[in-house]
């Protein structure tokens, strides 16, 4: 792995995910309550894209910061997606400028694509290129690109001079989702770019599984904090769960704090065994 003080430095390894949020009008208030409490509890991270609720997530973050002091913007990471069909140079512009007003937040911290659609990786880094020179993003990134998409972007990226170039890949991440620890996680380990785990507790179920919930009963933690914490565990992951209930919110944050011994981990492996082969990515 690369020296991980090159990697791209993070508030803190746990993030606030916000897939689903923005989609209901009957849940907003709720949903503006639970980021304000996770800001409040310590949460720095925040992720989103303008495909959740089709712009109310970053809505919801907007409402949520402005009851969080415009002085302490710099200590946030905000973290958006362009979504494929918006990938254009204009295009990946203009969805920029729109995320960065629905949440009133001047810049963000890292833009990412969601996922390979139909427009040329140059046009996307192209607006990239330009929203950075403008000072609306200060990293750029990609999500649930594997590694063939992965060498067409550092090409196009050298093509460009894209400067810094790609600091960050989001995927779907879990001790039942390994797919990715087969090929793609070893290459980009191998150039220093960071892992962003999305659904780190699965769909769900890791939060209940039984095993899970004996090995934290042993540690005085939960299922879903040893899930996180094994999510974790290399400097070059963060995760970012999403949930909008205050309890969960302040235990999956805590969940960066713990370490899991080399019993803990290879029972784990055993449980949850790493994958032999390439499985194809999932898209959120």
């Amino acid at each position: 792995m690369h020296d991980p003080s090159q990697l791209l430095q993070f508030p803190g390894r746990i993030g606030l995910g916000t897939w689903k949020m923005g989609a209901s009008r009957a849940e907003r208030a709720h949903e503006i309550a639970a980021v304000s409490h996770a800001l409040a509890a310590g949460y720095r991270l925040i992720d989103t894209a303008e495909l959740y609720g089709d712009g109310g997530a970053e809505r919801i973050i907007g409402s949520a910061l402005r009851g969080f002091r415009a002085a302490r913007r710099a200590e946030l990471f905000i973290v958006s997606k362009v979504l494929p069909s918006n990938a254009s140079r204009r295009g990946t512009i203009r969805a920029c400028e729109d995320s960065i007003a629905r949440m009133g937040c001047d810049y963000l911290d890292l833009y990412l694509l969601h996922w390979r659609g139909s427009h040329a990786f140059r046009e996307t880094l192209q607006a990239f290129q330009d929203l950075h020179q403008r000072g609306l993003i200060r990293h750029f990134g990609v999500s649930n690109l594997d590694v063939a998409d992965l060498e067409e972007w550092v090409e196009a990226e050298r093509q460009l001079g894209a400067g810094e170039g790609l600091r960050c890949n989001q995927l779907y991440y879990s001790l039942e989702t390994r797919g990715i620890e087969y090929s793609l996680l070893p290459w980009q380990r191998a150039r220093g770019i960071s892992t962003m785990a999305y659904s780190p507790l699965g769909q769900g179920s890791l939060a209940s599984h039984r095993e899970l919930a004996r090995l934290g009963r042993e540690r005085g933690v939960s299922a879903a904090q040893i899930a996180l914490a094994w999510t974790i565990r290399t400097p070059d992951v963060v995760a970012i769960p999403k949930s909008v209930q205050p309890r969960r919110i302040d235990e999956n944050l805590a969940a960066a704090q713990i370490t899991l011994s080399a019993g803990e981990l290879a029972q784990l492996d055993q449980l949850f065994p790493a994958p032999r082969s390439k499985r194809p990515l999932a898209t959120t």
